[in-house]
């Protein structure tokens, strides 16, 4: 069985680190990224990250999800990070049983909001949502120095189980934050770096998802960031410190666009649980994108709405989660000709 897993595993993360974006500065970042995440974790981080959550979450756990990528460029976000986290929420409800706090900046809760809808779950209040089958709670997180403070009673009083981090802007050496084209992020960005870092003391699973090596948890892969992303080692802006984010999680997952590698996750949760129902598929999948976008997120490569994540038709995440289905199917023996 073991190296069945590990087939299926090579399968799904061959899918999600596709070299397929547009031509620029993210072109070649995905695969030494992904193969130096592999090797330092000794072996597939989508299957280690799906373990890892078999392993911790129990039914009625609380597990907090944060997304959201604010800038000035992007005042509510961009569609990639909140479908991601709508199919962990979404997979983690369904195949663990558990109940899914997601996180996001107050400008990007309305894209987030419509991405958990379009999958399916319902939204719930924070105090009323323990129990409730298919059910989500949505909140903000401080941008400022409150974020400690907030951190320390949302870990001692909730209690989550796990804290999964999606396509989140992090702090480079210097402690600043970047675009993935090098330019500085203003103020208003969500401290999630606090949130993993005081779980991690804590003891609680931190898994984090990225593309390009600035984001939160990509601590990991900072060395191959700085070679081989523009920008990496040296930014566009003041601080030239690089966009490479130095923080580090418990599992890093790598993918050609952050969401690909949470559908990664989802479908690797089916192949260890025995069934395809953690997985979404290309219907659910489009009203994601289309509902995240009529709520305010735009495309991070061409800044604007547009049926399409990072400068990738939309078409095609409907067809990778179609495939997937297959592969998890595939693995359980339930796919037909």
């Amino acid at each position: 069985m073991e190296n069945n897993l590990l087939s299926v595993a090579d399968a799904i993360e061959g899918l999600c680190c596709l070299e397929i974006r547009p031509p620029g500065g993210s072109q070649g970042v995905v695969r030494p990224l992904a193969a130096m995440a592999r090797e330092r974790q000794g072996g597939p981080p989508v299957l280690i990250a799906a373990q890892r959550l078999v392993e911790r979450v129990r039914p009625g756990d609380l597990v907090v999800i944060a997304t959201g990528f604010y800038t000035d460029a992007m005042p509510h976000g961009e569609s990639d990070g909140p479908p991601g986290a709508a199919s962990l929420a979404y997979a983690l409800s369904r195949g663990l049983g558990a109940v899914p706090l997601v996180l996001a900046e107050q400008q990007c809760l309305a894209p987030t909001r419509a991405s958990l809808r379009a999958i399916g779950l319902a939204e719930w209040p924070l105090d009323e949502v323990l129990g409730k089958p298919r059910a989500f709670a949505l909140q903000t997180f401080p941008t400022d120095g409150r974020a400690e403070g907030r951190a320390d009673e949302l870990l001692q009083m909730l209690r989550p189980s796990a804290i999964l981090v999606v396509e989140k802007p992090g702090l480079n050496a210097k402690g600043v934050a970047h675009r993935g084209g090098g330019k500085a992020i203003a103020d208003g960005r969500m401290r999630a770096e606090v949130l993993t870092a005081k779980a991690r003391d804590a003891g609680v699973l931190t898994i984090a998802i990225g593309d390009n090596g600035n984001e939160v948890g990509m601590g990991l892969v900072a060395e191959a960031t700085r070679k081989y992303k523009d920008w990496g080692a040296v930014c566009q802006c003041p601080c030239q410190g690089g966009i490479a984010a130095v923080d580090e999680v418990d599992v890093t997952v790598i993918a050609s666009v952050s969401n690909l590698g949470a559908y990664g996750i989802a479908a690797m949760l089916g192949v260890l649980l025995g069934s395809d129902a953690t997985i979404h598929d290309a219907d659910a999948e489009r009203r994601m994108i289309e509902d995240c976008q009529r709520a305010g997120a735009v495309d991070g490569i061409l800044l604007g709405p547009s049926f399409s994540v990072d400068g990738i038709p939309g078409r095609f995440f409907c067809h990778a989660v179609d495939t997937l289905g297959i592969i998890v199917r595939t693995a359980l023996g339930r796919e037909s000709p």
